[in-house]
């Protein structure tokens, strides 16, 4: 929802200050069977409240569901079909580890961590997946399938590398949190740059996706202190989580209302941030995760 003040004189009305004829019958929030998430928008500083229906292109979350079944497949397979052996070889050889990594050169880790879960505690595949159900499929039918791709991507990255940079020697990292937390950064970013539009639900949202992000940071903080068995890797939380928010920033939809050509009771959206425009910056922050991870090769070594 959006309300804006009264227009001055001699300034041209935004989309939203027109009174739009009112339509009986629509949803405050449904999905379009033409492929927009429509939703009510208010309208109308001083005047009764109208509703009017706002397009919003989607697409169909595929990524998040092969994500997750990728997960599931590989953690299903390491219980079920592999004996001790090979499941020790398997994560001695995909987890993430500061000496490994940095000192030996096996960056293929920073990739291969976010597929592996531990086998000792099944809720840590649990409350990944789900996280990544619940907001990776609202975030990817906005931000479109290549977009969502590159935030969990680059963001899981970032979450690893800052993990080899900060974390213990001793200590092996697995698992698909840096990545969510990526995708839990790109909505907080859609939802700040959208704020206007998505009014005090919109807002309300925000607010409590940072105080749940907050209280997970906090949670991995506080388990960093046990040293004995399995503890949070939070630098890869918060890495994955700054990863997020940078990619999303630079690559994110920013959508302009206008009126619907062909219903002039509806509003539709624009994207005027399209990923082609995006590309320099994007290969800037790839540049800058690569220079930190030589740097800290670097330092490591010397």
């Amino acid at each position: 929802m959006l309300n804006d003040p009264p227009p001055d004189k001699g300034r041209k009305l935004h989309p939203l200050e027109r009174p739009p004829q009112p339509r009986p019958g629509i949803d405050a929030e449904r999905q379009g069977s033409d492929g927009d998430s429509e939703g009510g928008v208010e309208t109308g500083e001083g005047q009764p409240r109208r509703m009017v229906t706002l397009h919003i292109p989607v697409v169909p979350p595929t990524i998040t569901y092969a994500l997750i079944a990728i997960n599931a497949a590989i953690f299903v397979a390491a219980v079920g079909l592999f004996n001790p052996a090979q499941q020790n070889g398997l994560y001695e050889w995909g987890a993430n580890n500061r000496l490994l990594v940095l000192e030996f050169g096996e960056y293929h880790r920073l990739f291969t961590a976010m597929f592996l879960h531990s086998l000792s505690f099944p809720a840590h595949i649990a409350f990944n997946m789900l996280a990544l159900y619940s907001i990776g499929s609202t975030v990817e039918r906005f931000f479109g399938h290549v977009r969502f791709a590159l935030i969990y991507f680059l963001g899981g990255l970032a979450g690893s590398v800052m993990s080899v940079m900060f974390a213990p020697d001793y200590v092996y990292s697995v698992g698909a949190s840096g990545a969510v937390f990526a995708i839990v950064g790109a909505e907080i970013v859609y939802l700040y740059r959208h704020r206007k539009l998505l009014g005090p639900m919109g807002r309300a949202q925000l607010r409590q996706l940072l105080v749940l992000a907050a209280i997970n940071l906090a949670a991995g903080f506080a388990s960093s202190l046990n040293t004995q068995g399995v503890s949070i890797d939070n630098w890869g939380h918060l890495g994955g989580l700054i990863g997020g928010l940078i990619v999303a920033w630079t690559i994110g939809p920013v959508f302009l209302v206008r009126r619907h050509p062909a219903r002039p009771e509806s509003l539709v959206t624009d994207d005027i941030n399209p990923l082609e425009r995006r590309v320099q910056p994007l290969l800037l922050y790839v540049s800058a995760l690569l220079a930190l991870l030589i740097a800290a090769t670097l330092l490591a070594r010397g």
